[in-house]
């Protein structure tokens, strides 16, 4: 959601020009123009007509659909006139209060008002076009959904497309005789992706794909762990076949399917990959799970969500872990992780296709603008009238992979993006904590 202006702010942050190569200088173009001769006609500038960043108003008849960093299968709804929203949470392996593992807020729906952000973002164009969540009432009464002022949800909306966060959670747990606990730690948000249109033909989502993704394992794969809240970055190129089964590259194990790709029952503009008949538990992330490897029971499962936008396919793949802990039945499943992960077509990309500026959230929780201008990304935080740079990388598209974007940033840190066109996702530092950031165009 960010103009030309700030493209051109954020560009002078990292470096570069807004005028020809970065680095390079207008009056030098022009004398170069004046030698050859074939200098472009001058005379009075004029301003082509801006589009709409969002939707005039909205009610709840738009519907966007997608996922949550938590691992939640969501679909938000806005009423722009009454100031008041609706979040249904489909699937949820978010415990319904802190100290619990179960039961989850999975068919819980979260509702509130909100207004634009206290802090606005530097237009009014920019602004109204994003709603900050003020209050929340759990439709069964009791599900923890957290608004925190100091890190408020917002979420920004555009056309046909709706990211940033929703209200968090606190996880926690006391163990098993001991065993397992988890120290309570609280997500005030969790960071979102949805759209208000979706693919339900796989037929058309089939084929040759890159994956970026980033899941969070409260229980550390272990019920006696090393970390809790261990990250679970994964990366791979795999092939979704019509039929809805996965081709790894290789004859690897395919990390985005389990059981084949079959739409939800419910019809819901999702595709799911259960594992009902306990044959086939949905793959991970990590570098170990909570599980005996041998056992194919867990119920943990993927919904995969392909949005519509700018007349692409933005297939968003979600993991809804699951656990349980029964002592009185010796019902016993850790598979607890829980998270998102963005498919990219496996074909080479261009700076062409990754101009413009985008708008996302990551596992940062943090809400960043990122404006690309041929091989440079400059980070802005949309709520900054000042559009100061709060840093940026280099892109490197040499693209061993094609698709594979790598990335390096100011202090060295490397990281690989993918992008679809209208969507990239960018996942770099450290491998101990590295950072997953989802970010959909907002302009070009």
């Amino acid at each position: 959601m960010l103009s030309a202006a700030a493209l051109s702010a954020g560009l002078t942050g990292c470096g570069g020009g807004a005028d020809g190569e970065p680095g390079s200088s207008p009056s030098a173009a022009s004398q170069q123009c004046a030698q050859s001769g074939n200098c472009p006609p001058s005379g009075p500038t004029t301003n082509d007509p801006v589009a709409a960043l969002c939707p005039a108003s909205l009610d709840y008849g738009t519907v966007y659909t997608g996922g949550s960093g938590a691992g939640e299968f969501v679909k938000m709804q806005f009423d722009t006139s009454a100031g008041t929203y609706r979040i249904q949470l489909i699937e949820s392996p978010i415990p319904k209060a802190p100290g619990s593992i179960q039961p989850t807020r999975a068919g819980v729906t979260l509702e509130g008002t909100f207004t634009h952000p206290d802090r606005p973002l530097p237009t009014p164009a920019q602004n109204n076009c994003a709603f900050q969540l003020k209050t929340v009432t759990a439709s069964d009464g009791a599900s923890q959904a957290i608004i925190d002022p100091a890190n408020p949800p917002i979420v920004f909306v555009g056309n046909g497309v709706a990211g940033g966060g929703i209200p968090g959670a606190t996880i926690s747990f006391d163990g098993i005789l001991g065993l397992g606990a988890i120290p309570a730690k609280t997500y005030p948000v969790y960071p979102v992706l949805a759209f208000a249109q979706t693919e339900t033909d796989f037929g058309k989502v089939a084929g040759s794909y890159n994956l970026v993704g980033y899941h969070i394992v409260p229980s550390g794969g272990s019920l006696v762990p090393d970390q809790n809240f261990a990250p679970a970055p994964r990366t791979a190129t795999e092939t979704l076949n019509a039929d809805g089964t996965c081709t790894g590259t290789g004859g690897a194990a395919c990390v985005s399917t389990g059981q084949p790709w079959k739409l939800r029952a419910l019809n819901d503009g999702a595709f799911e990959s259960n594992n009902d008949n306990r044959t086939h538990r949905y793959p991970y992330f990590y570098k170990q799970s909570g599980m005996n490897p041998s056992d194919q029971s867990s119920p943990a499962k993927g919904v995969l969500v392909v949005g519509k936008l700018e007349g692409k396919l933005v297939p968003l793949l979600i993991r809804v872990g699951y656990a349980i802990a029964d002592l009185a039945t010796f019902n016993i499943v850790i598979d607890d992780e829980s998270g998102l992960a963005l498919l990219a077509p496996n074909v080479r990309t261009t700076n062409v296709a990754l101009n413009g500026s985008y708008i996302g959230s990551g596992s940062d929780l943090k809400y960043v603008s990122s404006i690309i201008h041929d091989n440079i990304v400059a980070l802005v935080d949309p709520q900054d009238a000042s559009l100061r740079p709060l840093g940026g990388f280099q892109m490197d598209l040499t693209q061993n992979t094609p698709g594979f974007v790598t990335t390096v940033d100011n202090s060295g840190q490397t990281g690989q993006l993918i992008t679809t066109g209208p969507a990239f996702a960018h996942l770099y530092g450290a491998p101990a904590n590295p950072t997953f950031r989802v970010s959909v165009v907002a302009s070009r």
